[in-house]
């Protein structure tokens, strides 16, 4: 049986780490596509809401040894995830666009045999 990568088991379960090689820390992929969102709405604040979910979790018992970890961690899950969000989306585009082009309702395909 193959081990695969820590961050490829991460993505199947629905996390995105936060580093490609080793991941101190996975963010859901709903979390980061809020904050995503959430940012287009509001000035983006890493840090206030970093320190925010910090509080929340040292409320409930969870402290990071570290201070500012979450905030690093999470800057670096978000900035990658927003960075492959853009990509796939820019790929879906050029893969739409090219479809269109080929599409016999809109025009032949350049090298398609005509009829």
């Amino acid at each position: 049986m193959s081990m695969r990568p820590a961050p490829v088991q991460l993505v199947k379960r629905g996390l995105f780490p936060c580093s490609p090689v080793y991941p101190a820390l996975a963010v859901s992929l709903d979390m980061l596509e809020f904050v995503s969102t959430l940012f287009v709405h509001l000035a983006p604040n890493e840090t206030a809401w970093a320190d925010a979910l910090t509080s929340f979790l040292a409320r409930r018992g969870h402290v990071f040894e570290a201070q500012d970890s979450l905030r690093r961690r999470f800057a670096s899950a978000l900035g990658q995830y927003q960075v492959l969000v853009r990509v796939v989306t820019a790929e879906m585009d050029k893969q739409i666009s090219v479809a269109l082009a080929c599409s016999p309702l809109v025009r032949p395909c350049l090298g398609a045999p005509h009829n």
